[in-house]
C-alpha cells in the first residue's frame, strides 16, 4: 500500500507543477474560443485516420501526408492552438521524464524518443 500512497504524492506534485498549470491554463483559453477548438480537433481526427491507414499498410498516404502539413501551417498560425500545444507538449515530456525514471529505478529500459517523436508540437 506504500507505493500507492507514493503514487498519489506524485499525482498531487504533477497537479501542482508548471508544466500542468500552464496545460490547464491553455486547455482553458483554447476552450473558449470554439473556432480554434474545432479545428485543432479536426486536425487530430486527420492524424489519427493517417495513423490508422499507415498501420493497414494503406499505400497511398501522399494525399493525406500534404493534407496535414497544411493543416499543421494553419494552426500553428493560430495563437490559442500553438500555446495549447506547446503547454501540452512540455507537460506530456515531464510526464515521459517521470515515466523513464519510474522504469529506471525498477530496471525496466525505455526507449529514447529523438527530438519528441511522437508528440504534437507544432
Amino acid at each position: 500500500m506504500r507505493v500507492i500512497e507514493f503514487a498519489k504524492q506524485l499525482g498531487k506534485a504533477l497537479a501542482e507543477s508548471d508544466e500542468f498549470q500552464k496545460y490547464q491554463q491553455a486547455k482553458q483559453v483554447l476552450d473558449q474560443h470554439e473556432a480554434a477548438r474545432v479545428m485543432l480537433d479536426d486536425f487530430r481526427k486527420k492524424q489519427m485516420e493517417y495513423e490508422r491507414k499507415k498501420l493497414n499498410g494503406d499505400q497511398l498516404l501522399q494525399p493525406y501526408e500534404e493534407e496535414l502539413r497544411k493543416l499543421s501551417a494553419v494552426i500553428g498560425l493560430n495563437p490559442y492552438i500553438r500555446e495549447y500545444l506547446m503547454a501540452e507538449f512540455q507537460f506530456s515530456s515531464l510526464m515521459m521524464e517521470v515515466q523513464k525514471i519510474i522504469g529506471k529505478a525498477v530496471g525496466l529500459e525505455m526507449p529514447e524518443l529523438e527530438n519528441g517523436a511522437g508528440m504534437n508540437a507544432p
